[in-house]
């Protein structure tokens, strides 16, 4: 009885959203296909990212020798904090991805983001820690009068609050600001790094604001122009969306690696081959890294692979029985597992790099169910300048001091793990055993917090 009434809900709003939307359901595909690529098709491609990752492996070296001996060169101000009493830190971005650190004398105030003209030298360091981040020395820089949209839309965001802290956090969420060590310390705590890193999250949810906004004016011309494909325009549509904002944030790598993978599995739809296989996301990876090398050492863009990783585990292993289930449980559960499972499956991973450790972590769960309508509101108030509707709250958790236990992951622990989350690919009975040794992994820094809270 309840089946049969949801099903005439969902009936209701399906008709609905048609009389908007305009849902041709000609388009759509009753039978899914599946090509399989030739191995020698894969070898050829990987060839080719190969030859590509040495030419720009090539390109960097130069730069690398350039620098060695001095060089001026341009650069975003990523981040900068106090050293001393008399002279600060600066972490510096090229437009090449390198990534450089200097200290200056003098007190600096709201400068990140802002483009400058830095001149330095590195000394004892080597290529691959280049590729990393090094250190410049005997070093100047001058900021550049340029007003860019990125810089216009951070000011937009800072108008609208009165504490600095509920500003970085915005423009931290929707531009990839650096956080303040305060929010950031709040993130850790609560475990929301993942939701304010822009990521894949963040590009579903765009995506989805897109789609919402310009699918009733497509829908309207393709009345007059039925032979269209509207899949295939509305996808190519959000892609040329999401890049301009890829550049608004000056390519961020988790963004990157999920754009990329967004248009990839674009282009293997409409070539029938499957979405959900982890040959295309180590392609999707080598692609990445082949055009930027620095990739491989950015511990953002390998931890959001990393959960791609164990979003396609979660898809091969769980989800065909989430399909046996009714529509309104299969959605409720496989949300509610899907998230709690990927949560626990990243601790082993994250902790080798990030120790802290705290109960208030597991809000992260709901907060990341309800992140794609929160997402989209957040950003209709500051459009609408009510932005600081959530301030005080803000100010309140993040002067909140909390409690956290530190637990390093051991690099045999990691290294085990790792070798039976490739193993789960094919064994699911393995897959099962990562979980747990995942669930009790967070018991053990359970232990450990409390160990810690009545010491």
């Amino acid at each position: 009885m309840n089946n049969f009434l949801s099903k005439n809900i969902l009936k209701k709003m399906f008709y609905f959203f048609k009389n908007i939307y305009y849902i041709n359901i000609r388009q759509q595909k009753n039978n899914y296909f599946s090509i399989q690529i030739p191995f020698i098709h894969y070898c050829i491609s990987l060839l080719i990212l190969g030859l590509t990752l040495c030419g720009n492996l090539y390109y960097k070296y130069t730069i690398f020798i350039d620098l060695k001996q001095g060089r001026s060169f341009e650069a975003t101000i990523i981040n900068h904090y106090p050293k001393s009493k008399v002279s600060e830190r600066f972490k510096f971005q090229d437009s090449n991805s390198n990534v450089f650190y200097g200290t200056y004398r003098g007190k600096f105030k709201n400068i990140i983001g802002k483009k400058a003209q830095v001149y330095g030298k590195i000394y004892h360091c080597s290529f691959l820690q280049f590729l990393k981040s090094c250190n410049i020395y005997n070093s100047t820089f001058s900021l550049l009068p340029i007003d860019n949209v990125k810089r216009t839309a951070t000011n937009f965001i800072m108008q609208q609050h009165e504490y600095f802290y509920a500003a970085n956090l915005y423009n931290a969420l929707f531009f990839s600001q650096q956080l303040a060590k305060p929010v950031r310390d709040t993130s850790v705590a609560l475990g929301l790094a993942h939701l304010i890193a822009i990521s894949g999250f963040h590009l579903a949810a765009l995506m989805i604001i897109f789609y919402a906004l310009i699918s009733p004016i497509y829908f309207f011309f393709h009345r007059f122009f039925c032979y269209r494909n509207a899949i295939f325009d509305l996808g190519f549509l959000g892609l040329l969306f999401a890049f301009f904002y890829l550049a608004l944030i000056d390519f961020e790598p988790s963004f990157l690696r999920a754009f990329i993978m967004a248009c990839v599995a674009y282009f293997i739809v409409f070539s029938g081959l499957k979405i959900f296989s982890f040959m295309n996301l180590f392609l999707c990876v080598f692609l990445a890294c082949a055009n930027n090398p620095s990739l491989i050492f950015h511990i953002g863009f390998l931890l959001s692979v990393s959960g791609v990783f164990y979003i396609f585990l979660f898809v091969q292993h769980i989800e065909p029985y989430l399909r046996l289930q009714g529509i309104i449980k299969r959605i409720c559960i496989g949300i509610l597992l899907f998230n709690c499972i990927i949560f626990l499956q990243m601790m082993p991973i994250v902790h080798y790099v990030f120790p802290y450790f705290s109960p208030y972590q597991l809000i992260s769960i709901p907060l990341s169910i309800a992140f794609f309508l929160l997402f989209p509101c957040l950003i209709f108030l500051h459009i609408i300048g009510q932005g600081s509707l959530f301030d005080s709250l803000i100010l309140l958790v993040v002067e909140h001091k909390f409690l956290l236990s530190e637990v390093y992951t051991p690099l045999w622990l990691l290294l085990i793990y790792i070798f039976l989350t490739l193993l789960s690919i094919r064994y699911k009975t393995i897959y099962y055993m990562t979980i747990i040794l995942s669930l009790l992994f967070y018991f053990w820094n359970l232990k450990i917090f409390f160990y810690y809270l009545f010491e």
